[in-house]
């Protein structure tokens, strides 16, 4: 009997830790060139509580940075073991918005800048993609 339960707890466990570490990301390093001056946008914010009322004094500011980059390069980093190939091997434009990307105040069109693109992937779930400015 206790052999049986010493059984059972090894497998309930085993097939908790598959499931827990059954997600990974990987991380790929872009290097491209700006296509136009990066657009800086900053909207302004209020706090809402859990009834859906504002909060008082609550205001704060988000910037955002819109950017098109000519990709001519991806290089896997760390444990990356996929999906950072380019396309047919050529370059390719991607547009997209950055959050807090202070390092592109003063990029101009031309410049030369580094991106790391995470692809995070849960079992069973759509994968998500985000990009990080690297400085």
């Amino acid at each position: 009997m206790k052999n049986l339960l010493r059984f059972i707890f090894l497998s309930f466990t085993a097939f908790l830790i598959q499931n827990c570490f059954a997600s990974y990301e990987n991380f790929c390093l872009l290097t491209g060139t700006l296509l136009q001056t990066p657009e800086q946008m900053i909207r302004s914010m209020t706090r809402v509580n859990a009834n859906g009322q504002f909060i008082p004094n609550s205001e704060y500011e988000v910037s955002e940075f819109k950017l098109k980059v000519l990709i001519n390069q991806s290089e896997k980093v760390g444990r990356t073991d996929s999906g950072c190939q380019l396309p047919n091997n050529k370059p390719y434009e991607l547009s997209i918005s950055l959050p807090r990307a202070y390092g592109l105040v003063n990029a101009k069109k031309g410049d030369t800048i580094k991106l790391m693109h995470v692809i995070t992937d849960n079992r069973g779930t759509k994968p998500q993609n985000y990009y990080i400015l690297q400085e």
